[in-house]
């Protein structure tokens, strides 16, 4: 008898222990406007005003900046409930909220939620503008403009951007001063960027100095010359230096001057923050959902085999959800593991993803393994959502040629009824190797002669030129097209250019190509882009030699991947092994030669 009360009561403990475990876990709910989705465990008020006020946000910026970038991201909100759920999550030791950009979506990550996280809104929401707009910001300016706009508030029917923020502004006043050298050199693993000891310097003074090249007479007509230099590449104080015509001291003593002047000055906007009314339900979060949206945020550079693991299991716990396997593929991508990509992604295709941005980087990775007509449904799906899209049209286009449906590509290019000047090379040679294809040389030489007619610049007259001497002699000989690289880089978020490069199928056998009078054979471990101009560096038992490309259109690639290579500025990580057929140098220094060929070995 004592030992079945004994058991009854050590069974009631056991069981309000777990009930109490379970009231102590974090409760997420789920709430979606026009163009947020926001998960959130601080409670449903807080979390409503929160998506409400980034819609504010996104509202003001569409009005200020008449648009926003082409083909954002989907943005994930996220907020905390508490702080000790926040801690394992966030970026830094003082960061309260941050901008984190993952291959499929954008994610504005907060401590809490509520009315009073508009200036953290507009804070990161110009982090993901200033991504999006593809310049690229050391943190001293990156940070000095979030904070700038983050007091965006309606002054006389319009908005006053650049208001002071007092905290900042009395820390400059009092804290000791950091050399403004010392803060425009910090990258983002510097301590000014990382230590909550010295980030408020970056903060405060990047602040100050951007507050006083926007808005004082004498610097800020060149601001925009600044940014276009910095974003270029150039280092801060070089640039600094170069449109201003003023050394950093200088121009810190200009901003310690500034600081301790009795006139500000702000900009009026004309624009409006409008009020956002109307019911946003919340639904409630499901555990797969959650897990999977904290394994997000938990990867970090150099963690890539416990996020890889993480996903791992969450697609084990639910083989038909597609979310685990589209991120295995840009982890795999991310780390040159191209074919265990495609696997991925096709797994992740089959459970009826059909997110635009899986479907351009799947359907192209099919492209760059050779086997055109697989890529074809899955670029069609794309299109099918987003039939204005013509770099689409034209990669479908490709394949169709590819694959001998010359018919086809003509009807996939038919719905195409404005070309970009950026485009209209490729799309003229595609429609003319498909009126050969299909046994129309009339309509051939009418297209190409028309494509000479509207050409703007020297290469596309003389692109024009080689399509009516190709049609002329009924030989359409293989050509190609190169471009930097609008596509979304994997799954590693340092954005790097890419350059591109497709290769169209000859309809007929092509003329054999020239003798090359030199070549040389090695480990092709670097592209250098430098402007208009890249450089190859191979390295072989005799060292490195440097060829550079002069003209990418001109250079004939055969060997693995013969119908599609993607070039990486920067060392290369397959370090594939290539015999480059070249000129010799001519009056260029420092190279060995001008690349005219590529054969992957």
């Amino acid at each position: 008898m004592a030992r079945n009360t004994l058991s009854r009561g050590l069974s009631a403990a056991l069981l309000f222990t777990a009930t109490l475990a379970s009231a102590a876990e974090p409760h997420w709910v789920r709430l979606k406007s026009d163009n947020f989705e926001m998960y959130s465990s601080a409670g449903t008020r807080g979390t409503l005003d929160t998506i409400r006020e980034f819609e504010q946000v996104r509202g003001f910026f569409l009005q200020a900046l008449s648009g926003e970038p082409a083909k954002p991201l989907p943005v994930r909100l996220v907020a905390f409930g508490s702080a000790k759920e926040y801690e394992q999550y966030r970026i830094n030791e003082f960061a309260i909220a941050y901008y984190q950009s993952t291959p499929d979506r954008d994610y504005i990550v907060m401590s809490h939620a509520g009315a009073d996280t508009f200036p953290v809104a507009v804070h990161e929401y110009v982090h993901l503008l200033v991504r999006h707009s593809g310049l690229k910001l050391p943190p001293w300016l990156n940070e000095g403009i979030a904070e700038l706009y983050s007091t965006l508030k309606p002054y006389s029917g319009k908005i006053l951007v650049g208001d002071l923020i007092p905290g900042r502004y009395q820390a400059l006043l009092t804290d000791k001063w950091v050399p403004l050298a010392a803060i425009l050199e910090a990258d983002r693993d510097s301590p000014y960027y990382n230590e909550k000891s010295k980030a408020g310097s970056l903060y405060n003074e990047g602040w100050a100095l951007t507050h006083m090249l926007m808005f004082r007479d004498e610097y800020r007509a060149r601001f925009g010359q600044l940014m276009h230099a910095i974003s270029g590449g150039e280092a801060s104080a070089a640039a600094l230096t170069e449109v201003y015509g003023k050394t950093v001291p200088q121009i810190e003593k200009d901003l310690q001057g500034y600081l301790r002047g009795t006139t500000f000055r702000g900009a009026l906007v004309q624009a409006r923050i409008e009020k956002i009314s109307g019911d946003i339900p919340a639904e409630p979060l499901g555990e797969f959902d959650t897990d999977l949206m904290l394994s997000d945020l938990s990867y970090r550079r150099g963690k890539e085999a416990d996020h890889k693991a993480a996903l791992e299991r969450l697609a084990a716990l639910d083989p038909k959800r597609p979310e685990p396997y589209r991120g295995l593929a840009y982890l795999a991508w991310s780390s040159g593991q191209a074919d265990a990509a495609r696997e991925q992604f096709a797994k992740a295709f089959t459970c009826g993803d059909r997110d635009p941005k899986l479907l351009w980087d799947y359907g192209r990775l099919i492209l760059q393994s050779g086997k055109s007509e697989e890529a074809i449904p899955v670029l069609s799906a794309l299109v099918t959502q987003q039939p204005e899209r013509l770099d689409v049209r034209l990669e479908i286009a490709d394949a169709q040629l590819r694959a001998g449906k010359a018919a086809d590509a003509l009807t996939t290019i038919a719905a195409v009824h404005k070309v970009t000047a950026e485009e209209s090379a490729h799309y003229f040679r595609t429609a003319v190797y498909a009126h050969l294809m299909n046994g129309d040389r009339a309509n051939a030489q009418a297209t190409a002669r028309h494509f000479m007619d509207v050409a703007k610049t020297d290469a596309d007259r003389a692109a024009a030129q080689r399509l009516l001497n190709a049609v002329a002699a009924r030989d359409p000989v293989t050509s190609a097209k190169t471009a930097t690289s609008n596509a979304v880089p994997p799954a590693d978020t340092d954005t790097r250019p890419i350059l591109q490069r497709t290769v169209l199928p000859p309809a007929a056998p092509p003329a054999a190509p020239r003798p090359q009078q030199l070549s040389l054979t090695g480990l092709f471990v670097e592209l250098q882009c430098r402007g208009n101009q890249a450089r190859m560096i191979l390295e072989n038992a005799a060292g490195r030699k440097t060829f550079v490309i002069d003209d990418p259109g001109n250079v004939k690639i055969t060997g693995k991947g013969d119908w599609h290579v993607d070039m990486t500025c920067g060392p290369q990580k397959a370090r594939a092994r290539v015999e480059v057929g070249y000129d010799p140098p001519g009056a260029q220094p420092g190279v060995d030669g001008v690349v005219r060929s590529i054969d992957y070995k």
